[in-house]
């Protein structure tokens, strides 16, 4: 065999090589694109049953049993008041993703103890975590010491009415007391007369050194405190009663306090310029 046939056979082989490489490689593609596009079905298919799983669904009794609700941050509203609002929502039958919470945060915020209501969405299992966050009590209104609190004002002068009462151990707020007659109704109070009451009830713990039981307003001008030890006779509630009770510092560590403690009815300091004791009279 020639040089000349020796080399046309070698091309011919080449040839033949690289047509087979090309095809291999088109066979390649092909099967890459066919593998990328199964992959994409059945990504998008995954998707969708992730999607419309049913771990994205809530209970329809959820707002009913309180099953996948959890709520944190209520003392004065109830969890079965929150539950029974939330429910005033219809709910469609969707996925927990699609459900707008901003509804149901509107609804909650509608009550009174409530200053903010936060409502987040969470997945595996479908659940609702609600956030709140209440206003915080300054005084309690109470018709006298020993009978449950039949209103409140917060410190904002929103009012709380008796569903939402008696206040939790953990309320700081005062006790007043109040028949909420027509001449002096406790459930048309201001926030000035609300926030005066209560620096009232505080200054006067500062300078006698006790804490406050209540006050008592039920005689139309002529209030009461009881401390803890003794009652006070504050008499008019005027602009003079905050000098009034300064007073106090001195009087409750006198001689005549410790000496008359168990005869002692009240300490008068309803006059501006006149303080005294007033004991209790013998049978």
């Amino acid at each position: 065999m020639t040089d000349e046939q020796h080399l046309i056979k070698r091309r011919i082989k080449q040839n033949q090589l690289r047509r087979k490489a090309r095809r291999v490689e088109i066979i390649v593609r092909r099967l890459y694109k066919i593998t990328r596009f199964l992959l994409i079905v059945l990504l998008i298919y995954f998707v969708y049953r992730v999607a419309n799983a049913h771990y994205w669904y809530l209970p329809k009794d959820i707002f009913i049993t309180g099953k996948n609700v959890e709520i944190s941050g209520n003392s004065i509203v109830s969890d079965k008041k929150i539950l029974s609002e939330i429910r005033k929502i219809h709910l469609d039958n969707e996925p927990l993703y699609k459900i707008n919470p901003d509804d149901m945060v509107k609804e909650l915020e509608m009550l009174p103890p409530v200053h903010k209501a936060y409502i987040r969405r969470f997945w595996l299992p479908a659940r609702l975590v609600i956030m709140i966050q209440e206003v915080i009590p300054a005084i309690v209104i109470s018709p006298s010491e020993n009978t449950p609190e039949v209103a409140a004002y917060s410190f904002d002068g929103v009012f709380i009415s008796r569903e939402y009462l008696p206040l939790n151990d953990k309320s700081h707020a005062v006790k007043i007391l109040s028949y909420g007659t027509s001449e002096d109704d406790y459930e048309k109070w201001n926030l000035k007369k609300i926030m005066n009451l209560y620096r009232l009830v505080k200054e006067t713990e500062h300078y006698s050194g006790e804490k406050v039981q209540y006050l008592d307003l039920r005689i139309p001008n002529n209030a009461f405190i009881q401390l803890e030890t003794v009652k006070i006779r504050l008499g008019i509630l005027d602009l003079t009663v905050f000098e009034r009770i300064k007073e106090l510092s001195s009087m409750m560590v006198s001689e005549d306090i410790k000496r008359l403690a168990s005869d002692t009815k009240y300490i008068d300091l309803s006059w501006s310029d006149v303080r005294y004791i007033n004991v209790k009279e013998e049978e």
